[in-house]
């Protein structure tokens, strides 16, 4: 699970034997701004609500592209699908040039205070923190605001990483509690036509 796993797979070169499945947590948790389909952060879209996707087999671009690190790397966990895990893991853009030019954001959907106390959870952050690979942890915000993020690359959990997981863990608790002290932000659509929110 080197940097490499993180950093090399694109959505065409997707992790072998995992599947979607029921899971429709890309479906709800993110927004979309695109001429062709337009949604909310934190709604369900309109098409999601049932077993699946009602559109699926001709479903916008936007959606045709999109794949959560999970299906996209093996550098995640086997059981970390978004529906099951609650762990909610998005490669990105990085422009920082101390890393490499993906992200990972990782968004707790369960209990946070569970999930970064899982020995799993922290050996993924520590590894990632050594391979120096941008990371970032969000917890959901309300419906149509832009969640608040904070960097898990700063000298504190890198200290922490260096003496020991419990450490990590405490670190990563804290962190958790600061987030709500950052409000989100609305997000204003760039496009209008197809608002697909519930």
């Amino acid at each position: 699970m080197a940097r490499a796993d993180v950093m090399q797979d694109t959505p065409q070169r997707l992790v072998p034997g995992r599947e979607c499945g029921e899971c429709k947590v890309c479906c709800v948790t993110l927004s979309i701004d695109t001429p062709e389909i337009q949604k909310l952060a934190a709604s369900p879209c309109r098409y999601s609500l049932g077993g699946g996707c009602d559109i699926y087999e001709s479903r916008p671009p936007v959606c045709r592209a999109f794949f959560c690190g999970w299906r996209r790397s093996a550098a995640f966990p086997e059981n970390w699908r978004p529906d099951t895990s609650g762990i909610f893991a998005v490669l990105e853009a990085n422009s920082d040039p101390q890393f490499g030019p993906l992200a990972v954001a990782l968004t707790l959907l369960a209990d946070p205070f569970v999930t970064v106390r899982d020995s799993a959870f922290i050996d993924f952050v520590v590894r990632n923190l050594g391979n120096k690979v941008a990371l970032y942890l969000i917890l959901p915000g309300p419906k149509g605001m832009q969640s608040p993020r904070l960097s898990l690359n700063n000298p504190l959990m890198t200290e922490a990483a260096a003496r020991s997981h419990t450490e990590v863990g405490d670190v990563l608790e804290g962190l958790v509690q600061r987030l709500p002290a950052h409000p989100p932000t609305p997000h204003a659509m760039d496009y209008r036509g197809h608002d697909v929110s519930t």
